[in-house]
């Protein structure tokens, strides 16, 4: 059941997050490839102002010199001067785009028309070159903004166009274009190609990608790994429960037992033995009943105000009587100096502190002694039951206060139904308190229980 609803969280963990990651990663690189692409035409448009201005302060534009344009900016120039290209357009190097380049020069000189505007300067945006002769050529063009932006549906690497009219002048097919002023018009475009940005477009989205899906990974297995801790509480909180029925039908099943034996046999004084297994019975259920309450914080304290040094001298010549039965010696320390009262529940104190004195007393040998005293430390009532007993292994030390669980060595006492000590931690707890365990110096173990001072 556990690991299905295991299986079940770390997908739903995983899906919600990966989703979020995925989806924010898709809007940020939208909004990037959006902002770059803007920024690289607008950085296009500056070269493309830059070379008309250098060619207006140009006394002579010569081949090299537009050759040098090219190679620079990796561009393609043409130029038509009173709508004669150059033979500089002629050049090898250009016939890959020099259908796109006229019809981008139809369409300008149409559009120049239409707005009466000889100087019009425009730019376009993610134009290609028809693959074949039956593509269709069509740039669609539309005006926009001051600018004409074209798509054909060619599939050759895309380009993006500048064109003007920069200034006038005549053309000289030897030497170049001298320039003079006179009526015709000087027509300059340059096609930028587009691949290299296009490519880093493609890196980045390579880069999303990967780190999106190692991002959903590790989300992955942090969902699994978190879910696991979350789960484990639960999972061993049932196992508790589950430890707890099994150890409580066993408990009862044993008083039980005994009456229907008793009852069936009537041996002599089985009046007597019956009484004794109905109390022990009644003794187990009202510790079951009584760690119910504490663990689910359904039992209101009774809090009163007493002075502890008296309180713990009662309840030393309460139980020593009990002690000397056993030839146990039993000691009382008191701090010298007077200690303030004390705030708690004084029957549930007495309670706690009785349960360690009967354990104490039940592993501690004839001959030996116990010790009940009191002190103070950092703001603590520290109540400590001392005895010289067998002792408890480290191992065993964290697990005493867990329910029905016994050491081996109280495992033959009848009388331990290995729930005291677990009562004795949550009536410390329900007082903001704690109990500890340690080794006594030669034998034995010593129980300190640290009550807060309010």
């Amino acid at each position: 059941m556990f690991r299905k609803l295991h299986f079940k969280l770390t997908a739903l963990c995983a899906l919600t997050t990966a989703g979020i990651l995925i989806l924010s990663a898709a809007l940020y690189l939208s909004t990037s490839e959006h902002t770059l692409s803007e920024n690289h035409a607008l950085s296009f448009q500056h070269d493309f102002d830059t070379i008309c201005s250098s060619f207006m302060q140009q006394d002579v534009i010569s081949y090299r010199y537009l050759q040098q344009v090219e190679k620079n900016g990796n561009y393609y120039v043409f130029l038509w001067d009173n709508g004669v290209p150059l033979l500089f357009n002629s050049l090898d190097t250009h016939g890959p785009v020099s259908g796109l380049a006229q019809e981008i020069y139809s369409s300008y000189q149409e559009s120049a028309a239409d707005a009466r505007n000889a100087s019009l300067r425009l730019f376009y945006q993610d134009i290609r070159v028809p693959s074949t002769e039956n593509d269709d050529a069509s740039l669609g063009i539309g005006i926009g903004g001051g600018n004409i932006f074209a798509q054909s549906r060619g599939v050759s690497p895309s380009m993006q166009a500048g064109i003007a009219t920069i200034y006038t002048g005549q053309s000289n097919p030897l030497s170049g274009l001298q320039t003079r002023q006179n009526d015709t018009g000087l027509v300059l475009l340059i096609l930028s190609p587009q691949e290299d940005f296009h490519r880093q477009l493609s890196r980045q989205r390579l880069l999303y990608v990967l780190l999106s899906l190692s991002g959903s990974l590790l989300f992955i297995l942090f969902a699994y790994i978190f879910t696991g801790k979350l789960l484990r509480p639960i999972r061993e909180n049932q196992e508790k429960q589950l430890q707890f029925v099994a150890n409580a039908s066993h408990e009862l099943r044993t008083p039980l037992a005994v009456i229907l034996s008793s009852v069936d046999a009537r041996p002599p004084h089985y009046e007597q033995m019956i009484r004794e297994e109905v109390l022990r019975m009644g003794r187990l259920v009202d510790n079951m009943l009584m760690l119910t309450s504490l663990g689910n914080r359904s039992l209101e304290l009774q809090l009163s105000t007493f002075a502890p040094d008296t309180f713990l001298l009662e309840l030393y010549e309460q139980f020593e009587p009990l002690a000397r039965q056993k030839d146990i010696a039993m000691e009382l320390s008191l701090p010298e100096d007077s200690v303030p009262f004390l705030t708690a529940d004084s029957d549930l104190l007495k309670q706690l502190l009785l349960i360690l004195l009967q354990n104490a007393v039940s592993y501690t040998p004839s001959g030996n002694r116990i010790t009940l005293g009191l002190f103070t430390a950092d703001k603590y009532f520290c109540f400590q039951v001392t005895d010289t007993g067998i002792g408890i292994d480290d191992r065993e030390k964290d697990k005493i206060f867990e329910r029905f669980y016994r050491a081996d060595g109280s495992r033959h006492q009848k009388d331990h139904f290995g729930l005291g000590l677990p009562l004795a931690k949550e009536i410390a707890t329900a007082h903001h308190g704690r109990i500890e365990v340690s080794d006594t110096a030669g034998s034995g173990s010593t129980f300190t229980c640290y009550f807060p001072m309010r």
